[in-house]
């Protein structure tokens, strides 16, 4: 049997650097659901443009090998042709968006094909029906959260009915439910339909890959059957790929080990007193112009210095808006907003660091170096320097420190992001999706720091969906819902709640605490 997609010898290097894939082989046959899994930089995302031709045709570079998807040489043959039989979902789903409406969005692909108007309208109707969000159809795209615009991409994917489906980090900034939803849909599409999965998110996606393939700098370190690879989890830490949950209990039941120990935990003292309260949120409310309803509804709280604070909530629940109201980058509809005791009218880059779910809004200048300095320098520290060699060590960019920001790839993108805002030396972090497409190592290490702060007496706020995460590092989780404090305490509150109210607040609790809270027999 042909395969659907087959790759040959693939070698390919960007105009400057070195070779990024080396001599690449691999299949995927029709119908067949492959996990491309590895290491921040490894090259998967680089691998996975080059099934519609992205790579070579829209990037400069040099190239050798073959690359043939339903029987079409995707290095000759143009992209827009190619678009027929392959579509993809980009791992930050604003490099994709071009329409005003979501429904128009959607409609745009299948429309460049020249279908009949009413066969357009018939494949935006089923694509957003089958995403369950057919709420958002008359919503401009600009208006969305991270996770509505992730929903959106997949919707216009799968709307050109393709032979092949690529999707670089397609859960990244989707919430628990919506994952799993993700995964129920896509096992539910066609039996002949290709899916390749660009994802460090093995926990979401293990119940729906049939293969994972392993690439590590540049290369296929492995190709095996999922079961295969979960059997030996060795071989995933060892090319720094986070080991799903359940794998690890699995293994420590079987071994008489901790799960807790063997997942890397950090061990708590007793929940301490703040002294002082860092961030004050007295009745505040927000809501954007033109907006039928607040996306912040009387939230009052208290996050003291020296704390982890973890903010979880279904997408569109208000977490990111009210990041930004704690910044000063929104200003509060009614009640105010304190921090370290002032009231927060501004930006202040001296008083709080605040990296955002995109990275790439916030990177301007034209090399590393420069993007680290730019702060501290800026405010005048006398230090800046020394402070921008030691974030480029600290986060694993000093080799990099000469290249331009955004030629760096996604996980690199995001450990910039955290040197330069750290380099300013603020009293509170706020971080909007702190891993969003980092590998377990670099996930880490950002966490390790943020850690490492918080017994500086620094205070850190992190938005997230992954439980997981927040189970791991927080002191503390505030749950979101619908623009509202639905709960707020410990980390071990979380398996207190119910199913119903999980089910409610669109939450799924990580294995390791469903495990914590099953009664032993």
């Amino acid at each position: 049997m042909s395969a659907l997609a087959r790759i040959e010898a693939l070698r390919w290097r960007y105009s400057i650097g070195p070779w990024v894939l080396n001599d690449i082989a691999l299949e995927v046959q029709a119908g067949e659901r492959v996990g491309l899994v590895g290491r921040s930089g490894s090259g998967k995302s680089t691998l996975a443009l080059t099934f519609n031709g992205i790579i070579p045709q829209s990037y400069a570079g040099q190239m050798g090998g073959r690359v043939v998807v339903a029987g079409k040489n995707a290095v000759t043959t143009a992209v827009s042709e190619m678009a027929h039989d392959v579509a993809m979902v980009f791992q930050s789903p604003d490099d994709q968006m071009s329409q005003i409406l979501v429904h128009h969005e959607v409609a745009s692909g299948p429309a460049n094909l020249g279908l009949p108007l009413s066969d357009v309208h018939r494949r935006v109707a089923d694509a957003l029906s089958r995403l369950h969000i057919e709420h958002l159809a008359d919503r401009e795209t600009s208006t969305l959260s991270g996770g509505e615009k992730q929903k959106v991409a997949l919707a216009a994917a799968l709307a050109m009915q393709p032979h092949l489906l690529v999707l670089d980090e397609p859960t990244t900034d989707l919430d628990p439910r919506s994952r799993a939803e993700l995964v129920q849909m896509l096992e539910s599409l066609e039996d002949g339909l290709g899916i390749v999965i660009v994802s460090h998110d093995l926990d979401t996606i293990a119940p729906l890959v049939d293969r994972l393939v392993v690439v590590d700098d540049g290369a296929i370190a492995a190709d095996r059957s999922a079961a295969e690879v979960f059997a030996q989890p060795e071989l995933l830490s060892t090319h720094g790929i986070a080991v799903p949950q359940p794998v690890v209990i699995e293994h420590a039941q079987r071994s008489g080990q901790d799960p807790e120990t063997l997942l890397g935990h950090r061990t708590r003292g007793a929940p301490s007193v703040a002294t002082q309260v860092a961030i004050e949120l007295r009745g505040v409310t927000f809501a954007y112009p033109k907006t039928s309803a607040p996306a912040v509804i009387d939230v009052s709280m208290q996050i003291g210095r020296g704390e982890i604070v973890a903010i979880v909530g279904n997408n569109g629940s208000g977490k990111t808006t009210l990041g930004k109201l704690m910044l000063g980058l929104l200003q509060p509809t009614s009640g105010h907003v304190y921090l370290q005791g002032e009231p927060i009218e501004r930006l202040r880059p001296d008083l709080v660091g605040y990296i955002f779910q995109n990275p790439d809004a916030m990177l301007s200048q034209i090399s590393v170096l420069e993007e680290i300095a730019f702060t501290p320098r800026l405010l005048g520290r006398a230090d800046w320097r020394e402070q921008t060699s030691h974030m480029l060590s600290r986060f694993g960019l000093a080799d990099l420190q000469a290249r331009y920001p955004l030629a760096l790839s996604k996980g690199q993108r995001q450990r910039l992001a955290y040197a330069a805002v750290t380099a300013a030396g603020p009293p509170i972090f706020i971080f909007d999706e702190p891993t969003t497409g980092i590998d377990k190592p670099g996930c880490d290490q950002i966490m390790e720091y943020m850690d490492a702060l918080r017994g500086e007496g620094k205070t850190i706020v992190f938005i997230t969906h992954d439980m997981a995460l927040a189970a791991r590092w927080a002191d503390r989780v505030v749950i979101m819902h619908t623009g509202r404090i639905g709960h707020s305490g410990t980390i071990g509150s979380l398996a207190d709640l119910s199913d119903d109210e999980l089910a409610h607040y669109h939450l799924r609790l990580p294995p390791l605490l469903r495990f914590a809270r099953t009664p032993v027999a």
